[in-house]
């Protein structure tokens, strides 16, 4: 039996407007995998834009939030359109609500609470001068990293150093409610570990190193490998989706070592995460056949 389902991603993307039917160029690579590994089960993915008119309408079997990399700059009109779609009785993967949970990085304090090996945080509504000095003490750290609670990517995140900030540096800190955390050297020398989650199961791990000049491992640069997941990381991983809400058809646990070597939580990524398909193409197997169950 064949199934229909919408590959939904971004409508704007780096200043550009997506046509329907079109993908950031990133997603490109992933979707190329992807598409034929799930017809060979019966699945065609057709790529909409997650706000496209009438589609709920279209007859899918099923949607799944891929490369919506502008939800961040409406999350309200997006949160609210998957529930939408959720409620017209189109099945939406990940299920909305676990996505309205994820959207928010408070998530963490939530994990946190229940013994995930998060990195330690300070939240605020705000940032100014005198909540990164008690940050700087509170945490003893040397350098703080600064991001906004509400985000993707390293987009409007700041690193300070205890001797070398000053409250003019705070122009460039992301506006609105905040997560103040110890600066985590490991990022620059042992890596970020991304482990993948497909319906629950482990596939590939890759492990990401900062760019010559920068200190985040984002898609812009960053240098890739793919990587064994450690029984450490793994263990971590397992632990954070354990506590995480159940449904998840896909998820990527992002992995720092802490200043004892433990590994640390950076993120959980359930809403669009980057699978790194090119790195891992059996990867795209385990995705479909997650699917595929879901589905049933």
């Amino acid at each position: 039996m064949s199934r229909r389902v919408a590959y939904l991603t971004s409508s704007r993307w780096r200043g550009g407007f997506v046509p329907d039917g079109e993908l950031p160029g990133l997603d490109a690579p992933d979707f190329a995998i992807l598409a034929p590994v799930a017809a060979k089960r019966g699945i065609t993915l057709e790529i909409r834009r997650w706000d496209a008119p009438g589609l709920g309408d279209e007859g899918f079997d099923a949607a799944i939030v891929r490369s919506t990399w502008d939800y961040a700059d409406r999350a309200g009109e997006f949160l609210d359109r998957l529930d939408a779609l959720d409620c017209s009785g189109l099945r939406v993967f990940n299920p909305p609500s676990a996505l309205r949970w994820n959207a928010r990085k408070t998530y963490l304090e939530e994990l946190g609470a229940k013994g995930a090996p998060t990195i330690p945080t300070i939240w605020s509504d705000t940032v100014d001068a005198t909540i990164v000095g008690r940050a700087f003490d509170a945490f003893e750290a040397v350098e703080l990293v600064v991001k906004p609670q509400l985000g993707a990517g390293s987009r409007d995140t700041i690193r300070l150093r205890r001797n070398g900030w000053s409250a003019s540096d705070l122009a460039l800190a992301p506006r609105g409610a905040v997560m103040i955390q110890p600066f985590l050297p490991g990022i620059e020398t042992t890596g970020e570990r991304s482990l993948f989650y497909f319906g629950g199961k482990p596939a590939h791990a890759i492990r990401k190193l900062p760019a010559e000049g920068k200190w985040y491992a984002n898609v812009d640069g960053a240098r890739f490998e793919r990587s064994e997941a450690t029984p450490a990381d793994r263990e971590a991983a397992e632990q954070v989706l354990s506590l995480a809400p159940e449904g998840l058809l896909y998820a990527r646990v992002d992995l720092v070592d802490g200043p004892d070597g433990r590994p640390r939580l950076i993120e959980l990524e359930a809403i669009e995460p980057y699978l790194f398909f090119a790195f891992a193409p059996e990867g795209a197997g385990f995705f479909a056949d997650a699917l595929v169950a879901a589905l049933r």
